[in-house]
């Protein structure tokens, strides 16, 4: 017994010395499980240790560079979230809940047959970002007489109060301070929660194949595109009766609420594809994931392709110019899409540019030179309340 409690000893100090020596020596760059940079070893200061902040960012560096701290944090959330939703089950049983209200169980929000979401927001609440992000916007407007931009914004369950059917009336305000014209300006307009159902995921953030069609076709009447669009080739087919999206991962555990997957077929032109600065083969996997070859579980990022610094589609044409998509993960979906009617398509997500290019993101400079005169901005209200995302620091 002896024996076994030295090895056990041996082998927990053997995994927090691997810890250290990962964390101060071979750090991991991306925590994949929340998709952000990892905590790195912070450098040592006399104030920061007075303070406390030199140890505040030594625990996180350790949480996420310790051997196996990203499963055992995986294993953790879906045994607690499983506990906490067969609890809720339960209460709504006992209670006789119908599904047409907000039930908040110890951090588990759900609305209808068992969809995820956020609660919605007031313009109050932030308004002063907003504010940032018009003033820094129409600043970048007035510099740039030269390029035409076009803004898209896309409302989802933060835009809605599914119980009263109100808006929170986000998109109006961002709208009306910025000094674009309005046939510049789009939304993607989520007015009721039967309508949220029929183009959003349950246990993720983002739009469905649906959704995602469906904002396709309004950008390109936006943006002023006279080709005709590309429409699906045949049914939604059935990818996952499994698929566990980011909103599961993050407050219900991944893996346990799951739903059901669906892509659309398209019949792409051929197109190269750089990831930043390095080719590609394609952006995301539809067509593995459709034909069934895939290696991995589907993932909204998996299956229409990851946030990448940089992503340029080119289909080989020449004089229907380039656009700049300046966006965060939503625009996954349908930057392939959009690709079709360019002869280049740049994404650019300045979450990752600087980190992934090794040089601040120059706006001016950028669309110089790739001959660039059409920059759509898109998102949905995180994208518009962060300065991470202003195309001019």
């Amino acid at each position: 017994m002896k024996k076994i409690h030295i090895l056990f000893i041996c082998a927990v100090m053997a995994i927090l010395a691997a810890g250290l020596i990962r964390t101060a020596a071979f750090p991991k760059e991306i925590n994949q499980y929340e998709n952000r940079y990892a905590n790195q070893w912070p450098a040592f200061t006399a104030a920061g240790y007075l303070d406390g902040t030199y140890q505040d960012g030594v625990d996180a560096a350790l949480m996420d560079q310790i051997p196996l701290a990203e499963p055992m944090k995986v294993l953790y959330n879906r045994a607690n979230s499983a506990f906490l939703k067969s609890s809720l089950d339960a209460a709504r049983d006992l209670a006789g809940m119908e599904g047409e209200r907000y039930v908040d169980f110890n951090g588990l929000r759900l609305f209808g047959d068992d969809y995820l979401t956020y609660w919605p927001r007031s313009v109050g609440s932030v308004q002063t970002e907003l504010d940032a992000k018009i003033a820094a916007l129409n600043g970048t407007f007035t510099r740039h007489p030269e390029l035409d931009f076009y803004l898209y914004y896309i409302e989802k369950d933060t835009d809605l109060d599914f119980e009263t059917g109100e808006k929170t009336g986000l998109s109006d305000y961002l709208l009306s301070g910025l000094d674009l014209p309005r046939e510049r300006m789009g939304v993607y307009s989520i007015d009721s929660f039967r309508q949220f159902a029929e183009y959003f995921y349950k246990t993720d953030a983002h739009w469905n194949h649906e959704g995602s069609l469906r904002g396709y076709t309004q950008l390109a009447e936006l943006l002023g595109i006279r080709e005709k669009t590309l429409r699906p080739t045949g049914d939604a087919v059935l990818v996952s009766h499994s698929f566990s999206g980011k909103k599961a991962a993050s407050v219900a555990g991944e893996g346990v609420l799951t739903e059901d997957f669906y892509g659309y077929p398209y019949d792409f032109p051929a197109m190269t594809v750089t990831v930043d600065g390095q080719p590609a083969g394609d952006y995301g996997e539809q067509t593995a994931y459709l034909q069934g070859r895939a290696d991995e579980p589907v993932s909204y990022g998996s299956y229409y392709g990851g946030d990448n610094g940089e992503t340029v589609l080119s289909t080989g044409t020449t004089g229907r110019g380039n656009i700049l998509v300046i966006g965060e993960s939503f625009d996954n979906a349908v930057l392939k899409l959009l690709a079709c009617h360019y002869d280049n398509l740049y994404s650019i997500d300045l979450r990752y540019y600087e980190h992934s290019m090794g040089k601040p993101f120059d706006l001016t400079a950028y669309t110089r030179e790739h001959g660039i005169t059409k920059v759509l901005l898109i998102g949905n209200i995180d994208y518009f309340i962060q300065d991470t995302f202003d195309p001019e620091v």
